[in-house]
């Protein structure tokens, strides 16, 4: 029996207790069996990304008696299962939640509980394919969505709502994994598949990511398809305009744990400093660079705030990867929809408008400053550039999303080149 309680009570800590899902997950980690901890990742994360759908589909079948607390939660669980989750028993699943509820609530809502969850069983292809209902009300749409109503509301007054019908389509889905090889000769094996752009793989078979070939020599990392593009596209671009000098590219990651970015220029062929401002993210910023390009200098956060004798001066390219709402990465991070509130948007735009000031200070005339972020709402993006007010030239903006190609994660970004 798989442990659906514990299941429960990860999703009442993102749920009631606002905590990162991998927070939660890590803190229970003595109490998770092992050949259970695929299930967990699986479900919790699962329910939280279908939750809107299935709230939907609880309350449809519910009625007037709508079912709350603990109960609710084995429900969305269950309902989960049921209707998005792969190879599983129906039978099993209803049997097995109407079991715990018996013990726990008694006979009554066990009976509840088992006469909506075999009703959504019979339903659940229907559920799973839902059209969106382009005349129902807002909550219907964000339901339909699995979003909040006013991240709904945001995404459609910003994108349209074709555009956010889709996105939020392609958030159900389950997201995949993505490797970068440090050389594009190089080829893993058959636990990966060729991917769209040069060096990226596709993982397809299952396992920990750490015990494969090359990852402790540093022959890859693990990075989104997204990530990827994007330092593709602005290393080579800056790249192609000193390579006509013939200078070496100095390269300052201001916002780098845990690595990806900083690691992939200095692959690329940049001279590369890294840096974070947060002091624990350093560490795993550190076990990156150690792996995978140990000729990475890194900086701790006080470095460039303090000038001196350490102080690495200006640099031909500038990359801030800026802390924001995560509304681009809510496939893979299924909890960030339910744990950002709007009002949080503001204090995120004036933290990224201070790191853009602090990466254009480092930028040397002539050079570049990157800005990104794995948003999708304006106010994190477009909008933010255009207060800086920054007395150089936009050369390109980057808008990619899980349903536009390369289908990876959802970012905003810029490319600017300082006068």
């Amino acid at each position: 029996m798989y442990p659906r309680t514990l299941a429960v009570r990860l999703i009442t800590a993102v749920l009631s207790g606002r905590e990162p899902l991998d927070q939660a997950i890590a803190a229970a980690s003595g109490e998770i069996p092992s050949e259970s901890r695929g299930w967990l990742q699986d479900v919790c994360s699962g329910t939280l990304r279908w939750k809107g759908r299935l709230d939907w589909a609880i309350d449809a079948n519910a009625l007037k008696k709508k079912p709350s607390g603990w109960l609710r939660k084995m429900l969305l669980v269950a309902s989960y299962q049921l209707i998005a989750q792969e190879r599983t028993q129906p039978g099993a699943v209803v049997s097995e939640t109407v079991s715990e509820i018996k013990r726990r609530e008694g006979e009554a809502p066990a009976r509840f509980a088992n006469a909506i969850l075999r009703k959504i069983s019979e339903q659940a292809d229907q559920w799973r394919a839902l059209p969106f209902p382009a005349s129902g009300s807002v909550q219907e749409q964000a339901n339909w969505a699995s979003l909040p109503e006013w991240y709904w509301q945001k995404i459609k007054a910003q994108k349209g709502v074709e555009w956010a019908s889709e996105f939020a389509k392609s958030c159900l889905e389950r997201p995949k994994l993505w490797i970068r090889a440090r050389s594009a000769e190089w080829h893993p094996g058959a636990w990966v598949s060729q991917g769209p752009l040069a060096g990226a793989w596709e993982v397809i078979e299952r396992g920990a990511i750490q015990d494969k070939e090359g990852f402790a020599t540093g022959e890859f990392i693990v990075q989104d398809l997204s990530s990827q593009f994007l330092v593709n596209e602005i290393s080579g671009k800056v790249l192609r305009h000193f390579s006509k000098k013939g200078d070496r590219v100095r390269a300052l990651d201001l916002c780098s744990a845990p690595g990806g970015k900083a690691v992939g220029l200095q692959w690329s062929g940049m001279d590369t400093v890294a840096t974070d401002r947060d002091e624990e993210r350093i560490t795993l910023l550190r076990q990156t660079v150690q792996r995978a390009a140990a000729g990475i200098q890194i900086l701790s956060p006080g470095v460039l705030a303090a000038g001196g004798q350490e102080d690495p001066g200006l640099f031909d390219l500038v990359w801030v990867d800026s802390p924001c709402s995560g509304s681009g990465i809510i496939r893979r991070h299924p909890d960030v929809r339910w744990l950002r509130s709007e009002k949080e948007l503001a204090g995120l735009a004036a933290v990224q408008s201070s790191l853009i000031m602090q990466g254009w200070e480092r930028v040397r005339p002539g050079g570049y400053l990157a800005f990104s972020v794995c948003s999708i709402f304006e106010d994190e993006g477009p909008r933010v550039i255009a207060r800086a007010d920054l007395k150089g030239t936009v050369l390109e903006t980057w808008a990619l999303a899980p349903h536009l190609a390369p289908h990876g994660d959802g970012f905003w970004a810029a490319l600017i080149q300082k006068h």
